[in-house]
């Protein structure tokens, strides 16, 4: 068998299959010290031949071999062991056309990847985390549903074409669930890993609620696996060449100021080499601009001083609390001058910020000091990435209209998921008809993006969310290929209220640096203007609640301390009146400095221009302004034109000094 190739030894790096030169060079690490070997397949050899790794070629576990002169470059293969065949996993190239959902007979053989390909100058965009808005997506769920208004549902290409509202909503990144290779098909004899034994969130015993399949056959949507890691999902391709497709896809992207982020699943054994050779490779030959490493001993130190990933996004799923900096690093990331910079790579999911805000939503008592340290928590040498509605729990939606988790689809009694999902459901379990009901679950979504999106940490926003879309109550559909799952785009119609809002909100952070600043606000007036960067107000100005039974708060920014857009110096302020008590509360406006009058941006409610809002406030003397029940007001100031100008339920202008010291806010 072996006459008919010319084996010679090989080096033992690199690991899989490529062709030099001299050959086609094959490097497979086997612990095992039975007969192992390439099972190639040609055209000479359609059905395949079996050439075993001489045991003299053996290093340490590694074998190696050069098929000297060999060149055929439409060749494919797959590794064996014994009787076991399987696939190579450091392939970069799959002959798949599984379709997705199908139930394979034999493993897909693997390619070696010889294309090259034209990135047109096309280059990671490095967007510093207090500049970023972040998206998370499931490339399939995110345009399969029939109401997508794409050619390409469910694909890599699809998501392309979604590329004007993405835009149109203010992303800066998607991150996408996982999407590299994996077998998204079990058996009932098969278990899926438990998330929580991988630190990370994703149940066992998938079940298949989608149509595909055969019987006993089980959908892993999520996809939250071990998989080949060095190769896109070729079921998410619309084209056969799924490489290229993806490759295009972050091209399109980045040529519209969009990064591409992608969450991975690295189980426990997978050396650190291994997990620094996969971020690496997507790092270099897919242009990633970031990961989400999910699973336990995951080594973030060590790939987050790579050299090469100095500018690449690394978000752990905790605070690793190591330091990346050299002290002059350090020094030049608190300096002002971006000319300075030091690029942050290292950042983590904040599951704090989500239970904190979520009791805040719904009313809880002693919220508020948890409130000021979480809006304000920032780092200068970490991202700290918030958000209130993730891929496992609640989608915002459902977060307003269901007290207890309805996961009966799932085919587990409703016992898998998360049972404490701080919720409140607005009055009545599930969907409803009742206009009180559904404005006031409308004002709710608009404060929970409120929180998100105005906290310093970079804001993080679950596909959707952003236009109400529901999963029906359904906190754990990992294995739901179906509507419950897909982005149901007919919604952004009928919730256009809440896009638009959503919309504005990022505008506003995008436009005034204080709302991401680069290092933590301190609190104190450090610039001698007359105002710290940032103030917490109660009823009376600079007298912040911070009781127990309190429910309310006012933030003050100062614009001075942060630049606009256009480098030129932002004088404004800001005011945000933050009201989560089931009754309106009065709040006091702080002075502003002479000529200067205070103008309502937005507001979470939909009853606030009523007469009576009106007349509370002038008949408080414009000094006060009530907040109706569950609502957050956003206020700005403007120059006057006329000192003597008249207020109105749109414009405030406050005339009392400032007779109180700011008081310096502490965190939890």
């Amino acid at each position: 068998m072996q006459k008919s190739f010319n084996i010679m030894s090989s080096t033992i790096y690199p690991l899989g299959v490529h062709f030099t030169a001299a050959g086609l060079h094959i490097a497979l690490v086997c612990e095992h010290r039975d007969e192992c070997g390439i099972l190639l397949f040609d055209r000479h050899h359609k059905d395949g031949i079996r050439i075993p790794f001489p045991k003299e070629f053996r290093k340490g576990n590694i074998y190696s071999m050069l098929l000297k002169g060999y060149q055929d470059r439409n060749c494919s293969y797959l590794f064996y062991h014994g009787e076991k065949v399987y696939q190579d996993p450091y392939a970069k190239a799959l002959e798949n056309n599984r379709k997705y959902g199908e139930t394979a007979k034999q493993p897909a053989h693997c390619k070696v990847l010889s294309e090259s390909y034209d990135w047109e100058g096309d280059r990671s965009l490095a967007i510093p985390f207090e500049d970023s808005i972040f998206y998370m997506l499931h490339v399939r769920g995110f345009t399969k549903h029939r109401t997508s208004g794409v050619d390409h549902k469910g694909t890599y290409a699809g998501i392309v074409e979604k590329i004007p509202y993405l835009k149109e909503l203010g992303i800066t990144a998607i991150l996408l669930m996982p999407s590299y290779e994996f077998d998204e098909v079990f058996h009932e004899d098969k278990r899926s890993i438990s998330m929580e034994q991988a630190a990370a969130s994703y149940k066992d015993k998938p079940v298949d609620s989608s149509g595909h399949g055969d019987a006993g056959v089980r959908i892993n949507y999520w996809g939250y696996q071990e998989g080949l890691y060095l190769l896109p999902k070729y079921a998410y391709s619309y084209s056969k060449d799924a490489i290229s497709e993806f490759k295009d896809m972050v091209k399109a992207l980045h040529k519209n100021g969009i990064e591409v982020m992608m969450q991975f699943y690295l189980p426990p054994n997978l050396s650190y080499v291994k997990i620094l050779e996969i971020i690496m490779h997507w790092v270099i030959e897919y242009h990633i601009d970031g990961f989400q490493l999910m699973g336990v001993d995951i080594p973030m130190q060590m790939l987050c001083k790579e050299p090469i990933l100095a500018e690449t996004k690394l978000i752990g799923e905790k605070d690793y609390n190591f330091q990346i900096f050299s002290e002059n690093a350090r020094m030049a990331y608190y300096s002002d001058s971006d000319s300075e910079f030091s690029y942050c790579n290292f950042g983590y999911m904040n599951d704090a910020f989500l239970y904190d805000m979520r009791k805040l939503l719904k009313g809880d008592s002693d919220m508020i000091e948890s409130f000021i340290y979480r809006c304000r928590d920032n780092a200068s040498d970490k991202g700290i990435v918030n958000y209130i509605a993730k891929q496992e729990g609640f989608r915002l939606a459902d977060m307003v209209s269901y007290n207890t988790k309805h996961n009966e689809a799932n085919g587990e009694d409703n016992k898998d998921g998360i049972s404490q999902n701080y919720s409140w459901n607005c009055g009545i379990e599930g969907k409803s008809r009742k206009k009180f009901i559904l404005n006031l679950r409308m004002r709710q979504m608009k404060n929970a993006l409120t929180f998100v999106i105005l906290s310093q940490g970079t804001p993080l926003i679950y596909s959707g969310d952003e236009f109400g879309n529901s999963q029906d109550g359904n906190n754990n559909p990992y294995c739901q290929d179906n509507p419950v799952c897909w982005i149901k785009w007919n919604m952004l119609k009928s919730n256009e209220e809440l896009f638009d809002y959503a919309k504005e909100l990022i505008a506003l952070r995008k436009s005034h640096k204080i709302l991401h600043m680069r290092t933590p606000l301190k609190g104190i007036d450090y610039k001698s203007c007359g105002y710290p960067d940032i103030s917490f107000h109660g009823k009376d100005a600079w007298r912040p609640d911070t009781s127990q039974e309190s429910r309310s708060i006012g933030i003050l920014y100062c614009c001075k301390y942060g630049s606009s857009v256009d480098k030129t110096e932002d004088d404004s302020y800001i005011y945000i009146g933050i009201n989560m008590h089931w009754e309106s509360r009065v709040f006091g406006l702080p002075q502003m400095p002479k000529g200067y009058e205070w103008v309502k941006m937005c507001t979470t409610g939909t009853e606030l221009r009523s007469k009576e809002h009106t007349e509370t406030v002038m008949q408080e003397k414009i000094q006060n302004i009530r907040i109706p029940a569950r609502t957050i007001m956003i206020y700005k100031t403007k120059k006057s034109e006329n000192n003597n100008a008249i207020s109105n339920d749109s414009i405030i202008k406050s005339t009392k000094p400032i007779t109180k010291t700011p008081k310096k806010s502490t965190g939890k």
